[in-house]
């Protein structure tokens, strides 16, 4: 998923508590053969709505599994993709759309005991900065359209949740088609893509297609959006979901969008999704964008991912380009990344920039970082170097 979307955790417990459970109610109507190609549980879908002449709208939708953090969920409202990492809150209000369709829940919901546990386990990790979320469990996700009315041909809205979250059908009634596989899903996402819709909802569409599990089909159809003619907004979407495929092709494309796209605003979403990915080679990436981008706004962004990359190799790469670079107001934020890295990690770079930094005004600016850091090692420079004076 996109670089803005990770995280809105605690908006999405107020958006479920404070919701009327009266919310959650819906007729579900079950395609009879499940197997069927979910092109043709599609059209069964429309033409079923058709024959009820549901005036008020209603939802079609399917599931997807996809391999996710044990505790980390994803949810869609009409505003938002969100997704987070965090206990299953089991005092959540209304059904949890598992029960809407199946009449039973999904995943694992826990107890309060387990949550607590749970609970304090991140906080001391989150202490320790541990990463979260190692385990990996296969969940189901929902892939829901809305249409305003049976008589339209296209949606008008997209949700992606976790089967185990409460869902607000709005009471209209709910078409559901059971399981689909990767390929098909993305087949049929990609025909209402190219449908007449909204860009809106084209963005959503792109970060649903982006969400699944297999890069050797996600990727093909990102690129083909990326080296597009369409409008930036939904090239530096496919840009951004990019970020979740670590796959050469997923990095080849990266690197040049960052590097060389017509767009400043596809740039920078390459950069935050280079700054984002897995894969070792983004940092490479990265370093070169930093050092060779023609646009003095994408470098800067490209030093600000290194110093969230904070890898030994980007931490040479910085205080590389702090020394070499001949903009100043590039070494300038190649020291503010190096401040900005994890554990003090910057702090002995900064030291040496401050005391032989051939220029004065960058030696400054590493003074007044050692200074903002609170670290004992910088103390002990700051006196060093007033000592000599």
């Amino acid at each position: 998923m996109p670089h803005s979307r990770k995280y809105f955790a605690v908006f999405l417990l107020v958006l479920w508590m404070t919701a009327s459970p009266s919310l959650f109610f819906s007729q579900v109507f079950h395609h009879p053969r499940p197997s069927d190609k979910l092109i043709e549980r599609w059209d069964w879908a429309l033409q079923e709505a058709r024959k009820l002449e549901l005036k008020d709208g209603l939802w079609i939708g399917y599931s997807i599994k996809r391999w996710m953090g044990e505790n980390s969920y994803i949810y869609s409202t009409s505003k938002y993709t969100m997704s987070g990492h965090y206990p299953f809150p089991s005092y959540l209000r209304g059904k949890t759309l598992g029960e809407i369709i199946y009449g039973k829940d999904f995943d694992v919901v826990l107890s309060d005991e387990e949550q607590v546990h749970i609970a304090a386990k991140r906080a001391l990790e989150e202490l320790r900065k541990k990463r979260k979320d190692k385990r990996k469990v296969l969940k189901n996700v929902a892939v829901l359209f809305r249409y305003r009315s049976s008589s339209k041909k296209n949606p008008e809205a997209l949700r992606l949740s976790n089967l185990s979250l409460p869902f607000d059908s709005e009471g209209l009634p709910v078409f559901w088609l059971d399981h689909a596989e990767d390929g098909e899903s993305i087949h049929l996402l990609g025909s209402i893509y190219k449908g007449k819709i909204p860009e809106k909802l084209k963005k959503k569409t792109l970060s649903t297609i982006g969400f699944h599990q297999k890069s050797e089909i996600v990727v093909p159809f990102l690129e083909k959006v990326l080296k597009s003619k369409e409008p930036d907004a939904l090239r530096g979407r496919a840009a951004s979901e990019l970020e979740d495929h670590s796959t050469e092709q997923s990095l080849k494309l990266l690197r040049q969008a960052a590097k060389n796209d017509r767009s400043f605003y596809v740039r920078k979403n390459a950069v935050y999704a280079l700054e984002d990915m897995e894969h070792p080679g983004s940092t490479d990436a990265l370093i070169d964008t930093a050092r060779n981008s023609d646009d003095m706004e994408i470098r800067k962004k490209a030093l600000y991912g290194l110093a969230e990359k904070a890898s030994k190799k980007a931490e040479e790469a910085l205080e590389d380009i702090a020394y070499e670079d001949e903009d100043t107001e590039v070494q300038k934020r190649a020291v503010y990344a190096l401040e900005d890295l994890p554990d003090g990690r910057g702090i002995p770079y900064l030291i040496k920039i401050a005391k032989v930094h051939p220029k004065l005004v960058i030696r400054k600016k590493a003074i007044y970082c050692l200074g903002d850091s609170g670290d004992q090692r910088a103390l002990k420079a700051l006196i060093d170097i007033l000592q000599k004076k």
